[in-house]
Formats: C-alpha cells, sequence, structure tokens
C-alpha cells in the first residue's frame, strides 16, 4: 500500500572514458533536483546540446491530479525555475525545440490532448508566451524533426492513431499513415458532435455524441451514457482501443454521449479539484443536467431506453445512479466502488481516498465528520434503493478497487430479485487487456444493454470461428 504521491528526480552523471555526460561535475554521485517538493516529477526531457532539463512538477503532497507546472534546471548553474505558471493547464508530456528557447507541451485541453508551444527564452517569452499548434483531436508521442517541424501520434473520435507531421509555423497538420484504412473499410465509425450545457454551480460543462449506424432523425433511438473514470481525467477527443470507444456503442444502434463533469481534466485546476469530497454531488448534478440538454436537444433519443456505463469512478458513479435515481433501464459497472469506507480499508492507493475524502474513515477521535464525509456520497448506504438491473465485471487482480466492491452489489440486486449479472475475468486487473478477454467484454456488455433496450444490433454479437 502507499500513503503518499512523492516521486523525485535526480540527475546522475555518466563517465565514459574522458567524457562526461549530464553534468559538468565529474561526482558520480545522484544529485536531487525536486528539493523538498512533495509531489509527483515526471516526463524529464533535455535539451540538444544536454545544458538543461525540463520536467513536469506536482506540487500538492498525495495529490495526483494537481496541476503539472513546468521546471526547468540549468544543470552548470545549478538552478531551477518554474516556468509558464500563470497556465490553468497542465501538461501531460513535454519536448524542447532544437534551439532551446521553447517547449512543446502536450496538454488535455477541452476534450483535445493538443499540442502548446511554451516559450521558455526571455526573448521568446515576450513575442507570444504560449500557443495552441493543434486543433481538433489528440497528439502523443511529439518530436522534432528539424527547426520548424514535429512528427507525433494523432487520432480523433473517428480517425485511428496514425504518424502526422506539424508545421509549428502554420499548424498545418498533415497525415503520413493510414495503416488501418482497411480494417475500417466496412466498419462504422462517426464524428463527435459536441455540446456545452450549464452544469452545477452555475458552470459550462462540456459534452458530445456520436450519432448511430444508419442514424434518421426521424427515428427513435437509445441512449449509451458513459461516465469516465479518474474521476480527474477526461473523455478526449482520442481513438480508444480499449472498452470505451463510443463508436463501439454506436455501431450497435445507440446513441452515445460523454460528459466531461465536474473534476475532470482540461478545464482549468479548479474545475479539477471541485470534485474532492464531492465525489456524488456536483458530477452527478453534471450528468443530470447533460441527460436533461440531451433530451431537450435531440428528439431521436427514447427517453426510456437509455443506459448507463462506466469504469472505476465511473463504476462508483454508475453505482451512485442506482441508489440515487431510476432514470436508466440498466447499467454497467467495471471495477466500480460500493463501499466508499470499504476502499480505503482496501484499497493498495491510501493517498487516492485520503486526498479525495479529507481524511481517514476511522479516526473519531480527531476528525469526527472523518466518518461522515466518507458517508456522505456512499452507495452502500442507499443499498434500499437499488433497483436496475445492472452488469457487474471484475478482474481478480485488481488492487485499486477489490472483487467485493462488485460482488456485494450484485448481491444485493440478486438477493432484491433484480437482474444482475456478474462477469469475472481471473486474469485482469483494473483494466481488461488481453484481446479474447476484450471481445468477451464487448459481447457481453452490448447484450447486456440491447437486451434492456429492446434493440436488435445489427451484426452478431458471437464472433467468428
Amino acid at each position: 500500500m502507499s500513503s503518499r504521491t512523492n516521486v523525485d528526480l535526480y540527475l546522475v552523471t555518466i563517465m565514459q572514458g574522458n567524457n562526461t555526460s549530464s553534468s559538468s561535475s565529474s561526482s558520480s554521485e545522484p544529485k536531487l533536483l525536486t528539493g523538498d517538493v512533495q509531489g509527483i516529477a515526471s516526463g524529464p526531457a533535455f535539451t540538444a546540446d544536454g545544458k538543461r532539463v525540463a520536467w513536469l512538477q506536482m506540487e500538492t503532497p498525495r495529490y495526483e491530479s494537481d496541476i503539472n507546472r513546468i521546471y526547468v534546471h540549468d544543470i552548470d548553474a545549478g538552478t531551477t525555475v518554474s516556468v509558464s505558471r500563470d497556465w490553468d493547464l497542465s501538461p501531460m508530456a513535454l519536448t524542447w525545440a532544437p534551439d532551446g528557447k521553447t517547449i512543446y507541451a502536450v496538454v488535455g485541453d477541452k476534450g483535445d490532448n493538443a499540442v502548446y508551444s511554451v516559450a521558455v527564452d526571455a526573448e521568446e517569452k515576450q513575442r507570444q508566451r504560449r500557443q495552441r499548434l493543434t486543433l481538433r483531436g489528440s497528439a502523443s508521442g511529439v518530436r522534432t524533426a528539424g527547426s520548424d517541424r514535429l512528427v507525433l501520434m494523432h487520432s480523433d473520435q473517428d480517425k485511428c492513431n496514425d504518424i502526422h507531421v506539424l508545421d509549428v509555423g502554420t499548424q498545418a497538420l498533415r497525415r503520413l499513415t493510414d495503416v488501418n484504412e482497411h480494417r475500417l473499410a466496412d466498419v462504422y465509425v462517426g464524428p463527435a458532435e459536441d455540446f456545452w450545457f450549464e452544469g452545477a454551480r452555475g458552470d459550462k460543462v462540456h459534452g458530445w455524441l456520436v450519432k448511430p449506424v444508419g442514424f434518421e432523425a426521424s427515428k427513435k433511438y437509445p441512449l449509451a451514457y458513459i461516465v469516465h473514470g479518474g474521476p480527474q481525467q477526461h473523455n478526449a477527443h482520442a481513438f480508444s482501443y480499449a472498452q470505451w470507444n463510443p463508436n463501439m456503442y454506436a455501431s450497435a444502434g445507440f446513441v452515445t454521449a460523454l460528459v466531461n463533469f465536474h473534476g475532470s481534466s482540461g478545464y482549468g485546476q479548479n474545475f479539477t479539484d471541485s470534485i474532492a469530497q464531492q465525489w456524488g454531488g456536483l458530477p452527478f448534478d453534471d450528468l443530470m443536467r447533460g441527460l436533461d440538454h440531451l433530451l431537450g436537444a435531440s428528439q431521436f433519443v427514447d427517453p426510456a431506453r437509455i443506459v448507463a456505463l462506466g469504469a472505476s469512478y465511473g463504476g462508483y458513479m454508475v453505482n451512485w445512479l442506482n441508489a440515487r435515481t431510476d432514470r436508466f433501464c440498466a447499467l454497467v459497472s467495471h471495477d466500480g466502488m460500493f463501499s466508499v469506507p470499504a476502499f480505503w480499508y482496501s484499497t493498495e492507493e491510501l493517498w487516492f481516498p485520503e486526498h479525495d475524502f479529507g481524511g481517514v474513515p476511522y479516526d473519531t477521535a480527531t476528525d469526527a465528520a472523518g466518518r461522515a464525509r466518507y458517508d456522505e456520497f456512499n452507495p452502500e448506504r442507499y443499498a434500499a434503493n437499488f433497483s436496475t438491473p445492472t452488469l457487474f465485471v471484475h478482474g481478480a487482480n485488481d488492487f485499486r478497487l477489490t472483487l467485493d466492491q462488485s460482488l456485494s452489489p450484485f448481491t444485493l440486486l440478486r438477493r432484491k430479485g433484480v437482474a444482475a449479472r456478474l462477469m469475472y475475468f481471473p486474469d485482469e486487473n483494473h483494466w481488461t487487456t488481453h484481446t479474447g478477454n476484450s471481445v468477451r467484454w464487448y459481447t457481453e456488455v452490448l447484450r447486456w444493454i440491447a437486451d434492456h433496450t429492446n434493440t436488435t444490433v445489427p451484426y452478431s454479437l458471437e464472433p467468428s470461428a
């Protein structure tokens, strides 16, 4: 188990004959760069001349979703500075420009994983401190290709990950590969259609939908409402190869919708931080308001045929939906949470609940409200309300959320005479990673939501031999 998130960064001198790399010092002792900062350090990147190193630094102890600050260390001078501290977004990866004056950062920004240029040199800062270089979609694996071009991977909701070249000056993005073209020739992939609505606290909340295969506006369709995990993550305009690709549900005949509720990243750190001690509060409000918006704006959604699905925190929220509303005709909870207090006693990440719920659930002597914070949004507390048919999925090797978190609500529903199934993977962890298991996962999930919405899937759910 772990009760803190501190990850430090060290600089080590590597001696190769008479040459020294990574430092002008002759010492081989590791040099601590992160000092007394108790957060997570990650993603170090050196300049081309090896004289400076930049990295991402969280500064809040025991918080895995703190904002990433950009730190730059001058190796010869032995000084470290934090650049672009007024930026309210949290970078995920860094790459230096060849001249060492600019850093290219991949950052979540309103549903995209965008590439930004961040000025480090004083002259560059005067010209333009930050500039977004990519538009819609998600970038990763950024590398420089000369002074004014980047090579990167890029995808969108309806486009697989492929190699692209980005012209930094013109911001033109050109695809070099289309490796899945023949595989997708007869597969439905739909574009994401963005929407915004007024969520909890009057804040603007972002979401999008994917229309089903063969869509006709005059018809009524079931809705698959996907709730992301984290919770301090975000749905992205990206192509997923895992269980939560919206196209899989759209291809089965469902309007598929996703909402980046309070707690999501990419909308400012205050928005991300707002979920602390609010797990079933602000996000639940957002999801209900988002559903109201969809039903009001999309006359093709059948309000009697709505299902919700989620994993990890999304699985928690699915259980919370079961406890607090009857708007859904079926649910899918993957590696979710049923008992919030039990989560603290069984998880390998103690710092996670201790941050998000503001302490521990047992110390009534010094924190009389500690247990109450764990119970306030605890689905188990409202077990009597559970009445929606649910498919539970769990991996035996999940030590984040242990098997009892799915077995318990499964037992509850079966004892109450409510339809429930438990899909158990003895060789999986918090994610379903094996190809054969992923096929079985989709087969069972799609069958479950189709059966409970009286939907005819336009293809056979059993994989061909």
